[in-house]
């Protein structure tokens, strides 16, 4: 009889342990999982996107979407200049037009024009957007290259120039299109102070100032040729004479001549006149 009360007693207390086990552990099988969010530019590791759905390469890097698994847009050798663009009209202290040179490779699909300047956006450090065609005074910088993304056929590429107006504190260049049914977005970090760096023309070299020119000396004029007394000889250069004037008329000789210095004579200048 005994015996058959125990067991009964410990059948009794088999589920309360079986319920404590359970409790002990939920304790880490029923942790959430860590939800912290990536930064502003992270890319994430499944699509290959960053936070606001973009490849995001550094400038200068391949960017290459892909889409359901075939290839519809590869740019690549991206960089800017300055080289053929006026300062900005609007705001040129604090936007500086740019020419963004790319090399574009479609793929199966197209549209009417790739690297359009209005899909172009950039990115502040705040993550603020602003949008080309807000910056844009409309005015392209020159040379070759602007219509080069216009109209590519399928599996096609092409060089060409796209005119930016970048606002100075930009950290990232973006470009989204939709045209044809397509949802591309692409964005370029930017290297730091590269704006700046673009903007600032280097200083003109000065030529060396010329040294005054040392005073010249009036060309010395050979003293008068004749006598100052009566003619003996021939006639002598006569140093440290000037001539006044020739003394002319039926009274004197021909070659009579009078001197600054009050004295009178005769010279070959005065007779040949």
């Amino acid at each position: 009889m005994i015996p058959d009360m125990r067991i009964r007693a410990a059948f009794a207390l088999l589920p309360a342990a079986l319920l404590l086990a359970a409790c002990g552990s939920s304790d880490t099988a029923d942790q959430p999982a860590d939800t912290t969010s990536a930064a502003t530019t992270e890319t994430d590791a499944a699509t290959g996107l960053n936070s606001r759905g973009a490849v995001e390469v550094e400038l200068g890097e391949t960017a290459t979407v892909v889409q359901n698994g075939t290839t519809v847009l590869e740019i690549s050798d991206t960089s800017l200049s300055p080289d053929g663009c006026d300062a900005n009209t609007t705001q040129p202290g604090e936007i500086t037009k740019q020419g963004f040179s790319a090399t574009v490779q479609v793929g199966p699909s197209t549209i009417t024009q790739w690297l359009w300047a209005s899909d172009f956006y950039y990115v502040d450090a705040d993550g603020k957007i602003t949008k080309n065609i807000d910056t844009s005074d409309a005015e392209p910088c020159s040379g070759p290259g602007s219509n080069a993304f216009i109209d590519l056929p399928p599996n096609s590429g092409a060089d060409g120039r796209v005119t930016l107006d970048i606002p100075n504190d930009a950290e990232v260049i973006g470009y989204h299109t939709t045209q044809g049914g397509q949802d591309i977005r692409v964005e370029w970090a930017l290297p730091e102070n590269v704006i700046p760096s673009l903007t600032e023309a280097p200083a003109a070299e000065q030529a060396p100032a010329a040294e005054p020119a040392a005073p010249q000396s009036p060309p010395a004029t050979a003293p008068p040729v004749g006598f100052t007394g009566a003619p003996n000889g021939d006639p002598q250069p006569l140093v440290g004479k000037t001539i006044d004037y020739c003394m002319d008329g039926d009274m004197y000789q021909p070659g009579t001549t009078q001197f600054t210095d009050g004295t009178t004579g005769w010279t070959q200048e005065c007779a040949g006149q």
